[in-house]
């Protein structure tokens, strides 16, 4: 941005350090027009202070002032004021909304669904962090036109209409799209012995060729465990991030049901490891003080199939 030009004079002809001052300089203005007046610098700037002394920057930019500037646009117009230092500085900032990537998107997604690209697909434009400012009393619009679309490859072009027809402005934008993998995510945070229900899973989509093999995809594989660790809202999950509920503790006193065809014998026994319902863990039987391999069936309880000659003992 250009800014007023001044007849160019030392700053120690005016640098009058730890001096008082009748007006005071703004360090962080805000202005919502086009300009910015003298009186939006300086507080009390005077006769002057209704002058416009620089365009403003363009909505939610911002432009700063370096001390050389504001010491002779004081001089010139009479303001009473002089630098405290060398670092004196204001800040001008447009007042602005900001059309977002996620606003554009959000439009252009029908538009190119309407022209061919599959529902879900995921859509990049080709500036990722791609966003447009417009004033406080433009109207937030965006009109999408002339789109074209490459099935083939997934590019496409179109001609944003932004802030209305008459004063709006015109912008071509360009991308691209790709096919997309619906994933189960968590509606909320959950944390080891939350128990995952179908409520707490919801269908996001992802770029297909940016999905990990080790990537649930299944929300079936979610439903019924539980993480191993806190789990964020919203996150892929990979297959070890969650696991069935743990029925055993490790050093817990485990019942060890004894089966062979419709005989059923119980004892008791004390587990060695911990293990969730289908897990084959180790467990001393407390009677026979022998250690065995048995499979969590339920809480603190394991089953063991036995042979026709321990069943008849």
């Amino acid at each position: 941005m250009k800014l007023a030009t001044f007849l160019a004079v030392p700053l120690t002809a005016v640098l009058i350090a730890g001096s008082a001052s009748a007006a005071a300089l703004r360090s962080s203005i805000i202005v919502e027009g086009d300009v910015v007046r003298l009186g939006d610098i300086f507080e009390d700037a005077g006769a002057h202070a209704d002058r416009a002394v620089l365009n403003a920057p363009a909505p939610g930019r911002r432009v700063t002032l370096d001390v050389n500037w504001l010491a002779e646009a004081a001089r010139v117009y009479k303001v009473s004021w002089r630098p405290m230092s060398r670092f004196d500085r204001a800040v001008v900032e447009r007042a602005g909304k900001i059309i977002s990537t996620a606003d554009i998107l959000a439009r252009l997604r029908p538009e190119l669904v309407a022209e061919g690209m599959a529902k879900n697909s995921h859509v990049e434009l080709a500036n990722r962090n791609f966003e447009i400012s417009i004033a406080l009393d433009t109207p937030a619009t965006i009109d999408v036109r002339n789109v074209s679309y490459e099935a083939a490859n997934g590019r496409f072009n179109a001609l944003l209409v932004i802030g209305g027809e008459s004063s709006g402005q015109r912008v071509m934008v360009s991308g691209r799209t790709f096919a997309a993998t619906p994933l189960p995510v968590l509606r909320r945070a959950m944390s080891p012995g939350e128990v995952i229900r179908k409520d707490d899973i919801e269908i996001i989509y992802r770029r297909e060729d940016q999905v990990s093999r080790d990537v649930v995809t299944d929300p079936a594989r979610l439903i019924g465990t539980t993480p191993r660790s806190r789990l964020r809202v919203g996150e892929p999950l990979r297959e070890n991030d969650t696991r069935m509920p743990v029925l055993v503790t490790r050093a817990s006193n485990v019942i060890i049901r004894l089966t062979h065809g419709a005989m059923t014998l119980s004892a008791q026994g004390k587990a060695e490891e911990e293990g969730a319902r289908g897990d084959v863990i180790r467990v001393r039987n407390l009677q026979s003080n022998k250690m065995i391999e048995a499979t969590v069936v339920g809480p603190d309880t394991v089953a063991v199939n036995i042979g026709p000659r321990v069943a008849v003992n």
